[in-house]
């Protein structure tokens, strides 16, 4: 007897950002089962094309809805929705968004609950955003036959904010990287130095960029010559003086906006080291990226991170810029042997990771469903 499951990627952005990265790849990776239907539901115009077609190819039945991604108003639209379909056995929801409307057994991915910590960087009516999203997560974590964390981490911050919640059907899957084998590069982005410590990240406030604006103040006449910062990622949320301070080190910081991956591959590729000072992770895929194209990872010693990267990366405290700054300037002055040894450790530390170990542990979860 088939079993019909449905699979929420209704969250998938075509501005490929981490949750799009894990959604794609994942069901992409889903092994077949000849007694498994899966069907896929996403946003109009907002799903890649070709992974589209290859959920298509693999047997997979995808339909667009317009279902807004967060918010109140996507729960009446699901339900809407949801009374045009199919019964479904089961159902995986890959992302925090959990559809209150499902009735039907369901895997529950929680990728972090940073708006806990931080709920000022949900802008206005934060106190009401902040408390639709803990809403929203407590139903989900009660509803769902299974849940995901992406780390160890992430599980004690779920149980943390939600601490009546069982905390015997959560289970740790990790993320992973193969994305970054199929994509090429393209041209350089052009740049005002030769040299450059690379940042991958967007301009929320957990990200900790104003800590890196900081520490780049405190390290610029430390720097060789020619060597600056490039800020790479969505950098809408800027304020004022970080853009003015942004301006004010032309020569020595730049932002680029969103990239599509070619680009960033190519960021990634001239890199003299990748920095993440963010104060709070779910889990860090830029620290596997980092560790994929072989550059010396400067990290938090903070969240998940430090579960990440293990002993391939050089630590700071992301609240001493002075420490992030000495850090930076170590990692341009290592000599040869010990770049080389910090970057073979991240090749080992990315062993532990695959987007195909994740899907295979997400199919056995399923399977219990």
């Amino acid at each position: 007897m088939t079993k019909h499951i449905l699979i929420d990627a209704t969250t998938v952005s075509r501005h490929m950002d981490g949750l799009s990265q894990y959604i794609l790849n994942v069901v992409s990776r889903l092994p077949k089962h000849e007694d498994r239907q899966y069907h896929v539901v996403v946003r109009p115009g907002e799903c890649p094309e070709t992974y589209a077609a290859q959920w298509v190819k693999a047997g997979m039945e995808v339909t667009e809805a317009p279902i807004d991604p967060i918010g109140p108003k996507r729960e009446w639209q699901y339900r809407r929705w949801l009374r045009t379909q199919r019964t479904f056995d089961a159902a995986f929801v890959p992302s925090n968004q959990y559809p209150l409307a499902l009735k039907m057994p369901a895997v529950y991915v929680v990728h972090d609950v940073i708006y806990e910590r931080f709920p000022e960087q949900l802008g206005k009516l934060a106190p009401l955003k902040r408390a639709w999203l803990h809403h929203n997560v407590a139903k989900g974590l009660q509803q769902a036959a299974a849940v995901v964390a992406v780390s160890g981490f992430t599980k004690s911050e779920i149980l943390r904010f939600h601490p009546t919640a069982d905390a015997n059907k959560i289970q740790v899957v990790y993320e992973g990287w193969e994305h970054l084998a199929v994509h090429g590069g393209q041209a350089p982005v052009s740049l005002p130095f030769r040299d450059y410590i690379l940042y991958i990240g967007s301009s929320r406030g957990h990200k900790n960029l104003q800590g890196l604006l900081d520490a780049v103040s405190l390290a610029a006449e430390r720097l060789p010559e020619g060597t600056g910062l490039v800020i790479a990622g969505d950098d809408r949320l800027l304020n004022a003086a970080q853009r003015k301070k942004i301006a004010a080190f032309k020569g020595k910081m730049v932002t680029t906006g969103w990239l599509t991956q070619e680009a960033l591959n190519t960021c990634y590729m001239h890199a003299k080291a990748v920095i993440f000072p963010s104060l709070c992770e779910g889990f860090g895929i830029p620290v596997l990226e980092a560790f994929w194209f072989g550059k010396p990872l400067l990290v938090s010693n903070t969240s998940s991170l430090p579960e990440v990267a293990g002993d391939a990366a050089l630590y700071f405290d992301p609240m001493k810029p002075e420490q992030m700054a000495d850090v930076m300037v170590h990692a341009l002055q290592m000599n040869e042997p010990e770049l080389q040894r910090l970057v073979q450790r991240g090749k080992a530390r990315l062993q532990a990771f695959s987007w195909q170990k994740t899907a295979d542990e997400i199919d056995q979860i399923l399977s219990q469903c």
